[in-house]
């Protein structure tokens, strides 16, 4: 593990994977955190056939910076931060590989930066005034106060109103019509955090600029079909 600094002078970890020195092309994984529940990132990690390049958002992992269950704007310019800073080492980032939060940061670096033209995103959520469940319990605290804690995996995260105010007004729809790259989305059928409808609205609103959908036969989780969502990521990859 090593850091670079972001925009606002925090320390962001990242992890590296070269698998062929003599390339310079790289692909850029952004996990979902918190990590304990999702492992999938650091499968396609290892075992994506390409170099790769793994950072913690910020307020995540072992990143500098307070979590934040919004900040979709702030976790895609540390995407962009991050693009820069390997463009600086002389790599060209091919594709950025996202799920859950950052699938959707993803997408949102895609229409305001778009310096990358293979966005992956796994799992990406598109309706946000639908509350996942454990924000609808936050959102009830809210509703009294003005900060709310969360209690989960051992740890305590606080949020606020505005924050929860900034999640349900995320407008998908405005940067789905401004993104800049290709758009590959994978998801589970029986997902029940970013459900199949998430899918076809973006599939809607991105229009030709989706260039496929995979549905596999999981739940939000993915057990069992990691390799699955390898070999898709190596066939998109393939052919870009």
């Amino acid at each position: 593990m090593e850091y670079f600094t972001n925009r606002h002078g925090l320390q962001l970890a990242y992890y590296m994977s070269i698998k062929y020195p003599e390339v310079k092309k790289i692909y850029l994984i952004c996990p979902m955190w918190p990590s304990e529940l999702f492992f999938l990132s650091e499968f396609i990690f290892e075992h994506l056939d390409a170099n790769t390049f793994k950072i913690d958002i910020t307020g995540s992992g072992n990143s500098q910076g307070e979590h934040s269950y919004a900040g979709f704007i702030r976790d895609s310019a540390d995407i962009d931060d991050a693009v820069k800073f390997l463009t600086s080492r002389d790599y060209k980032v091919e594709g950025i590989i996202g799920q859950y939060k950052p699938a959707i940061s993803s997408i949102i670096y895609s229409a305001l930066y778009g310096d990358v033209k293979t966005i992956i995103s796994i799992s990406p959520r598109y309706n946000m005034m639908d509350l996942p469940v454990f924000l609808q319990d936050v959102n009830e605290l809210l509703m009294e106060n003005s900060k709310a804690i969360h209690r989960g995996l051992g740890r305590e995260w606080i949020c606020s109103r505005e924050e929860m105010d900034e999640f349900r007004n995320l407008d998908m729809k405005y940067y789905c019509e401004r993104v800049k790259g290709d758009i590959y989305i994978i998801h589970g059928d029986a997902d029940t955090f970013c459900s199949p409808s998430d899918a076809q609205e973006y599939l809607k609103e991105l229009k030709e600029k989706c260039k496929g959908i995979y549905t596999l036969n999981s739940d939000q989780f993915f057990i069992g079909v990691f390799d699955e969502i390898v070999e898709i990521i190596e066939k998109i990859i393939s052919n870009n």
